[in-house]
């Protein structure tokens, strides 16, 4: 008895099994998957547009809500709030970058009063009023004992060699410069004291030699920026200024 009870036990849940995977579906007539059919969701076209509208909704109502374009979302009051606390930490972001690039003090010079005047007209349009100062530092001036200069080849040989005889004497040729193709027989920076050393030149048989004036005593001046920006690093390099100077770290 039992063993009859296991055995039909066993043929229907084999014939249940092979129902619900559709191999009996030619014999049963009626699918496993009962009154689900989803072989009509397959069959369905767009089924993506379908859209289920809510309790009390009409069509209508619903067409003019997909209507209302994004814009108007966004302006919104919190929405609006969003956007002005972005612009606030956009301006934030860039004010801390600004001043984490550290502002340097540059200045041009010397200048002589004439292109130290040039060189501050042209910073005027540029910067803002205040920004550079100009500062004038006094220099003394250097007198130098001289002969020449020699252009002859032949003279001016003759004239070294003759320096050079003369027991204790310091000379120097002077190569270069306005006072090139002559013999330095000393440089002083006051011109008494040049003076004192020609006589005493003169003493020793010099008669040709005479002081020159290599720099007069005066001024000269530097256009100095002590907070200078990164953008106005950046307008000041650019700059063309008297003898090709250009402006560089502050010397102190």
């Amino acid at each position: 008895m039992l063993r009859s009870l296991v055995l039909a036990l066993l043929i229907v849940n084999l014939g249940f099994f092979a129902w619900t995977h559709g191999w009996l579906k030619a014999w049963a007539g009626m699918p496993a998957e009962g009154q689900r059919e989803p072989q009509r969701l397959s069959a369905q076209l767009h089924a993506e547009q379908i859209e289920v509208l809510q309790p009390g909704d009409t069509a209508q109502n619903h067409a003019l809500r997909r209507r209302t374009p994004p814009a108007e979302a966004a302006s919104t009051p919190d929405s609006a709030a969003s956007a002005a606390e972005a612009t606030s930490a956009a301006s934030s972001a860039t004010a801390q970058q600004a001043a984490a690039t550290p502002a340097l003090c540059v200045e041009a010079g010397p200048f002589n009063p004439e292109d130290a005047a040039a060189v501050d007209k042209t910073l005027r349009p540029l910067l803002q009023a205040g920004s550079w100062t100009r500062q004038s530092i006094a220099i003394g001036g250097q007198w130098m004992v001289y002969m020449g200069p020699y252009n002859d080849e032949e003279l001016y040989d003759r004239k070294v060699t003759e320096l050079k005889r003369i027991k204790g004497l310091n000379f120097d040729e002077v190569r270069n410069g306005t006072y090139a193709r002559g013999l330095s027989l000393g440089r002083f920076a006051s011109e008494a004291d040049a003076e004192t050393r020609l006589g005493g030149l003169k003493q020793r048989g010099i008669r040709t030699a005479r002081v020159v004036t290599i720099r007069p005593a005066g001024q000269v001046h530097y256009l100095r920026v002590a907070q200078a920006n990164e953008s106005m690093q950046v307008t000041l390099s650019g700059l063309k200024l008297p003898q090709g100077k250009s402006f560089t770290a502050c010397r102190s």
